[in-house]
């Protein structure tokens, strides 16, 4: 038997409410998970919106995700500077020296808003600190898991955090910022050091050295725009020979031998495909230490895993609408829609050594689409398709702003933003709104678009919304206009001791001295 194995079972029940604005990345519940312990989590969480006046025409989604945050996690985020933060043997000597891995503090906005009640000590009510390093950690996770060079929070973020952009354009075009050259058998062409016979440059005059010209490619005279840029000092001109107003001047390499390519060079382009890929997707499945992994990688070293968060659940489902019309009374011909939904998971619970905290967030998200991108097909010219030359594209091809937004401005629409495959823009094409022949001033008040347009490229802070997002369907654009109830049962298998449960004393068996001891002083 060791300490580590499971000797009895603990559970929580818990149920917390709340509300939050749109464009939030809201924290709605956080479990702890002690050392050892694993088993399942149940959670269901309905949200319910504030009511839109008249119809609304676009779907409003709403975004679940649960992340395991391990002790390690929590641990290296609160001690950015230290060399070894994470590290589980450290974590281990630190909890054998006796001293608190996390203290208290007092409450916060994350804290309460994870449902944690405080304990009062003096009259402050204070809460350990996990809660708001495990919702700060989480949130990094996020973030790096959309774009792994995202801007992060630290420790001390005391606030909550815009919600993610649900699918940034990079996701939904399938692109890049940044081509990878070692993709697709890149093979560098090595030159050799040489000196080559150069064309186009001559000399008038007396010559006593050619000082790096060569002439007997011509008379100088007789070149039309003839230029003499330099004058040398035995008298003599260089001359720039020009043809059709522009200068002319080239090496010339018939017979040179200017470098070469191998099949073995071939082979190792192909390895180098296939190894860059490898590390490429190390780094988009560890956001957090990715890079790191990929240089280990190659020395045949690992990263302690244990330090990685991870999720448990993500989901994303659409708000249910109920379209109601008043058929008397005051509100006669009025109409409003309701919103509301519900989102149910049960997960396995990891074992893990040291423990860690399950941080449950809910996004309230209004419809993303990208602004006015016009249609791939119908907005080009109708040619014949070369089928043949498509099967041999394999460079990428670069996107610009006029076929990502209709209405951008002349001086940015040859500006590139990202590359994507040969094609890919006709392979998925969404679009949401009015017709462009609608002036959506005009349009009838009972008829509401709520849409966010999503960045046009990808920045470490573009991945996630803006700090206010308008609320302008509802009655009160400035409220927190979801309401929550969120229902959790936890059940674990732990190694921790439970004590025999105490026995209420008993006044009769000392009065009638039942003992025959004289009772029990």
């Amino acid at each position: 038997m060791t300490y580590q194995q499971a000797r009895d079972t603990r559970r929580e029940y818990r149920t917390v409410a709340g509300r939050f604005r749109s464009g939030k990345l809201a924290p709605v519940l956080a479990t702890a998970v002690r050392e050892s312990e694993g088993g399942i989590l149940s959670q269901n969480i309905t949200c319910e919106l504030d009511p839109v006046a008249g119809r609304l025409l676009t779907p409003v989604a709403c975004e679940v995700v649960s992340v395991f945050v391990p002790v390690q996690a929590m641990h290296a985020l609160a001690n950015p500077e230290d060399n070894y933060a994470g590290n589980t043997e450290v974590i281990r000597d630190l909890l054998l020296s006796g001293t608190p891995l996390f203290g208290l503090e007092a409450e916060s906005e994350i804290s309460k808003r994870l449902g944690v009640v405080p304990k009062s000590i003096g009259g402050v009510k204070k809460v350990t600190t996990v809660a708001r390093l495990a919702h700060n950690a989480a949130v990094n996770y996020l973030r790096l898991r959309k774009y792994v060079k995202a801007t992060t929070v630290a420790s001390n973020n005391f606030a909550i955090t815009p919600a993610l952009i649900g699918e940034t354009v990079l996701d939904r075009l399938n692109g890049v910022l940044d081509p990878e050259d070692r993709v697709n058998g890149s093979v560098n062409l090595s030159i050799p050091n040489m000196v080559l016979p150069v064309s186009g440059v001559g000399s008038t005059g007396a010559l006593t050295s050619l000082d790096g010209l060569t002439t007997g490619y011509g008379d100088p005279t007789n070149w039309s725009n003839g230029d003499v840029p330099s004058h040398r000092s035995d008298g003599a001109s260089s001359v720039i020979g020009f043809k059709n107003g522009i200068p002319d001047v080239y090496a010339t390499l018939i017979g040179a031998q200017a470098g070469s390519v191998s099949l073995t060079d071939f082979y190792n382009a192909e390895l180098a495909d296939s190894i860059t890929r490898n590390l490429r997707q190390i780094v988009d499945e560890n956001p957090e230490y990715g890079e790191e992994m990929a240089v280990r990688f190659a020395h045949g070293l690992s990263v302690d895993a244990g330090r990685q968060p991870f999720e448990i659940y993500r989901a994303t489902k659409i708000f249910g609408q109920d379209y109601r019309q008043a058929t008397d009374g005051a509100n006669l011909d009025q109409a409003q829609t309701d919103l509301a939904l519900q989102i149910s998971f049960t997960t396995p619970v990891p074992k893990t050594e040291l423990g860690g905290v399950i941080v449950t967030f809910a996004s309230v998200k209004p419809d993303e689409t990208l602004a006015s991108q016009p249609h791939p097909i119908l907005s080009e010219p109708w040619g014949v398709q070369n089928y043949v030359s498509d099967e041999l594209a394999r460079d990428p091809v670069p996107v610009t702003i006029r076929e990502l937004y209709a209405d951008c401005e002349v001086a940015d629409e040859e500006t590139r933003v990202l590359y994507v495959g040969h094609n890919h823009l006709k392979r998925s094409y969404v679009n949401y709104g009015f017709n462009r022949h609608v002036d959506p001033t005009t349009v009838e008040s009972q008829n509401s678009i709520w849409t966010l347009e999503i960045p046009m490229s990808v920045t470490p802070d573009s991945v996630i919304y803006p700090a206010q997002i308008s609320q302008y369907p509802f009655q009160d654009a400035l409220a927190e206009i979801c309401t929550y109830v969120c229902s959790s049962t936890l059940t674990l298998q732990t190694p921790m001791i439970f004590g025999p449960t105490p026995v209420e004393e008993l006044a009769a068996i000392e009065d009638a001295d039942v003992f025959g001891d004289g009772g029990l002083e």
